[in-house]
């Protein structure tokens, strides 16, 4: 049987290049136990379609902000977050004073105030929050991770209010001053469509929708005092 020189540490990189050049993997680490950690599997891209909607209103609709939003049967479809929203505060005012973000979705709080006015964050509705006081040119951030309302407060300053949708997905729309919008983008599934207004005017509606992949479904909804 012939014997083997042990490999010098230059050998051994050189081998590991040599499999580099010809496309060759490590093996995967062991874990403590001794056991191969599995590699990441990519996560599949859900097919989608979209929606395009109408509502109607029984009688003169005020100038706020209404919502159509979806809420997936067995779950929400895996999303990425969308980018931070950053919300100043200046001049005892939130700026925006409303706003639509989904869940998991970071919220940047920022002082930004020129004087040396201190701020506060807190909120009550669908999650109840309190970022403390802070100074000019500081920020706090917090996660909202609850569907539903929440509105916005600060103790340094009693009249400054502000308020949130929070959606729990990327699939929603507000629905325009000729009652149209559209959501794109929403994987296939069965859904319940509802909606949500800033200053309730109308009773909510909810109906069922189904969305199929690669087309576009209509829906008609009726908003009544």
């Amino acid at each position: 049987m012939k014997s083997f020189k042990k490999l010098t540490p230059q050998a051994v990189a050189a081998l590991l290049a040599a499999a580099a050049i010809v496309g060759l993997r490590p093996p995967a680490a062991a874990s403590a136990s001794g056991t191969r950690a599995p590699e990441a599997e990519s996560v599949p891209i859900a097919d989608s379609g979209s929606i395009r909607g109408t509502a109607t209103f029984s009688s003169p609709r005020p100038k706020q902000p209404i919502i159509a939003w979806l809420q997936r049967d067995g779950g929400e479809a895996p999303f990425s977050p969308p980018a931070p929203l950053t919300i100043r505060q200046r001049g005892a005012r939130f700026d925006p004073s409303f706003a639509v973000v989904v869940t998991g979705q970071d919220v940047v709080f920022e002082n930004d105030e020129d004087r040396e006015i201190d701020h506060n964050v807190y909120s009550l509705g669908a999650e109840e929050i309190n970022l403390g006081i802070f100074p000019p040119k500081k920020s706090r951030v917090h996660t909202f991770s609850t569907p539903g309302e929440v509105s916005l407060y600060c103790s340094v300053h009693k009249l400054m209010d502000g308020k949130l949708f929070v959606a729990p997905s990327p699939a929603f729309a507000e629905i325009g001053e000729d009652g149209s919008f559209s959501i794109a983008g929403v994987p296939a599934g069965t859904y319940t469509l509802r909606t949500w207004q800033k200053a309730r005017r109308f009773r909510d509606v909810e109906t069922r929708v189904t969305v199929s992949a690669g087309a576009e479904t209509a829906v008609a909804v009726e908003m009544k005092r």
